[in-house]
């Protein structure tokens, strides 16, 4: 008696169930309907079906629609159907995965891509000097357009053994034309005589602000010079000229740009942007001849050695509001160096003495220096990319942000502060409390925690035992971003996901953590938060598809994920090669193609069919053993139509369904699932 009571019980639930499945579509279809009638829904240009969009929160979508650049509908597959007619291109992605576009807030395109400095780049693992001679000699670099050989990639520590002084080292190889050869942090340079006669810097020369210019047991300059020493040494090797200019724009155009896209970047930051090399004029061209394929902030750089006032003057005259493709809204100013060959600002000294004049780092900029910048600046609409590697130099950031704030007040400034390298623990909380945006980079393999202890000899091991603490300033509620600093680490955020997630103690939470470092809140920072960033309703349509569900992987393969389609404001920047032969679309009814929509409730399987001519057309449905469960045919007479197919009769499972014409052409092969709700808490 108990069990047949029960059953009835069941039954009437599973009645219920069905009635409110069934009110709920025939509801939805009746908004629709009116929606359709009255003519308030638009016509797309384009719809993406049978996806998974994120939206924020662990939520998603199946559908999206577009038009003229703008995201016009996020929903289900049902409720797009109202935005498509014959005109509409419709893209079945298979379950494919789609995010917003995304964002790097810090990146070094055109210094990374131009052909100005030259393609000679030494072999890694070099660990006798003698043999970048061999390598020099073997290579027989050109002259560039200013007169000087130029070659990147060697080890100041590697080149600090040597018994010869540097600079005669190179002498040997190069007596006659200026010569310049990059460390591979980037942080000092190697020059013979002539390049260093060429920069200025000889005996009596004192070090320049942010830099510093090592002496021989002589006194005279030995060729090695740290940081801004060789950042002007550089300026002069690639200063500008018609053939530098072109160089550093075809290195944009044809390289840079298209490969920034194929990595599903949409925004991102030029994090230093030389204004007097030209840099400003290079990328507006770029724009003026449409071929930006990527919303970009250049950030002047607020040059060290320059007056404060008339770098202040300079600064204003460059601010560009621009419009929603390049604008000048931020000023990148170094507070220091970089802990490996020390010259980060540190508060305790180094252990460490490779024969510079201070043992607790350089300053680029004081922090009094910095306050007075920001005092003025950001009332003038600019916002401040700081960059602080070493815990002196964080805190005197912090401080100098503080400062101006106690003058000007809340003025809504997004300031920021980059790398983080070594941050003391007490001012974690600072960048929630001052709203200050924590900007680190973990692409790098050297930023990985079992790299950590590399930096042992250089600041101990209690002070290298924690590397970018991204989980400690995460957790007091900042906005963090995660950037590349490209091409110091990698260019895909994939792998900057995929470490930050990976990185104990001081990994993110979760997967949707790390989208919204490299999605929303890369577009609060560029403040364009309110025009992309997520994939909402009046948004750009900027948008990435990738070969893979990230939400639903090991992370240790998130870093694999390629991209397989990009695009700015709904145009496609970037494609993967055979990427439309994996999905099924359609374009104005020009192909015979069939698209399926799923119902939510999955008590109904819609066809989509476009053919432009009457013809017979049966459909089949197999389960996931391949045995067929259901089949018919259907007279197809319009350009497009739609058919329903009652599947309440099918058990839970995975499905695929085949549409061929009567000569047995397959025009439709698509997968699909049935989840049956079993009780009203589910529904």
């Amino acid at each position: 008696m108990a069990l047949s009571k029960l059953l009835h019980i069941r039954s009437k639930i599973h009645a219920y169930v069905q009635m409110q499945h069934s009110l709920k579509k025939i509801l939805l279809s009746i908004i629709l309907l009116f929606i359709h009638e009255l003519g308030m829904a638009q016509t797309a240009d384009r719809v993406f079906v049978n996806a998974k969009i994120y939206k924020g929160d662990n939520q998603f979508d199946q559908a999206l629609a577009i038009k003229n650049g703008i995201i016009i509908f996020t929903g289900t597959n049902m409720g797009a159907k109202v935005y498509i007619d014959k005109k509409t291109r419709v893209d079945d992605l298979g379950g494919r995965l789609v995010l917003p576009g995304l964002h790097d807030v810090h990146m070094h395109p055109l210094e990374a891509f131009t052909n100005a400095i030259g393609d000679f780049f030494f072999t890694e693992g070099i660990s006798d000097p003698e043999d970048y001679v061999k390598e020099l000699k073997k290579a027989k670099i050109p002259v560039n357009s200013n007169g000087w050989k130029m070659g990147f990639g060697h080890d100041i520590y590697v080149l600090l053994q040597s018994k010869k002084t540097p600079r005669k080292m190179l002498d040997e190889i190069c007596p006659d034309y200026p010569m310049f050869v990059w460390e591979a942090t980037s942080h000092s340079a190697w020059l013979n005589t002539p390049g260093l006669r060429a920069a200025g810097f000889y005996a009596n020369t004192p070090d320049p602000v942010g830099g510093h210019i090592m002496k021989d047991s002589t006194g005279e300059p030995s060729g090695i010079v740290m940081d801004n020493a060789g950042d002007i040494a550089l300026q002069m090797a690639i200063a500008i000229n018609p053939v530098i200019e072109k160089e550093n724009y075809d290195g944009l155009v044809d390289t840079g740009l298209p490969l920034i896209a194929k990595n599903g970047i949409t925004s991102f930051c030029e994090a230093r942007t030389y204004w007097k090399q030209n840099f400003i004029q290079t990328w507006q061209k770029i724009k003026d001849n449409n071929l930006l394929t990527a919303r970009v902030v250049l950030t002047p750089w607020g040059y060290p050695g320059t007056p404060v006032d008339s770098l202040i003057d300079a600064l204003k005259k460059l601010y560009d509001r621009g419009d929603d493709l390049l604008k000048i809204t931020e000023v990148k100013l170094y507070a220091d160096g970089l802990t490996f060959n020390t010259t980060a600002a540190m508060l305790s000294p180094y252990n460490i003495d490779i024969g510079i004049p201070y043992n607790i780092g350089l300053n680029y900029n004081t922090e009094s220096r910095m306050a007075t910048l920001i005092t003025a600046l950001e009332k003038y609409g600019y916002d401040f990319h700081i960059h602080a590697i070493g815990d002196r130099g964080v805190s005197e950031s912090l401080n100098a942000i503080e400062r101006a704030r106690a003058i000007n007040g809340d003025i809504g400034t997004r300031h920021r502060i980059t790398h983080l390298e070594t941050v003391d623990t007490s001012d974690y909380v600072r960048f929630k409390k001052l709203n200050i945006i924590a900007d680190i980079q973990v692409a790098g393999a050297f930023t990985n925690p079992e790299k950590w202890h590399d930096n042992d000899f250089v600041i101990g091991e209690k002070r290298a035992s924690v590397f970018a603490p991204l989980k400690s300033i995460y957790h007091t509620g900042a906005t963090v971003t995660l950037s590349s600093d490209y091409d110091v680490s990698a260019l895909s955020p994939f792998v900057g996901m995929q470490h930050a997630l990976t990185r104990l103690p001081q990994e993110l939470p979760n997967v949707d953590a790390v989208v919204k470092c490299y999605t929303i809140n890369g577009a609060y920072t560029m403040r364009q938060e309110k025009v992309t960033g997520s994939l909402e309703t009046g948004k750009y349509a900027d948008l990435i598809v990738t070969d893979r569900d990230i939400f639903n992987i090991p992370v240790e393969q998130i870093g694999s994920t390629r991209v397989c389609l990009t695009l700015l404001g709904g145009k496609e920047v970037y494609v993967e090669p055979r990427f439309y032969e994996a999905i099924d679309t359609t374009i104005n009814a020009q192909t015979a193609k069939c698209l399926v929509y799923p119902e939510e409730v999955n008590d109904v399987v819609n066809l989509k069919i476009a053919l432009k001519k009457k013809e017979t057309l049966s459909y089949k449905i197999c389960n996931s053993k391949g045995r067929q469960v259901y089949a018919n045919s259907y007279i197809h007479s319009v350009d497009i139509s739609n058919i329903s197919i009652n599947t309440s009769h099918l058990i839970e499972g995975d499905y695929t369904i085949m549409v061929k014409t009567s000569v047995g052409k397959l025009i439709g092969k698509h997968s699909f699932k049935i989840v049956r709700i079993q009780s009203l808490h589910d529904f």
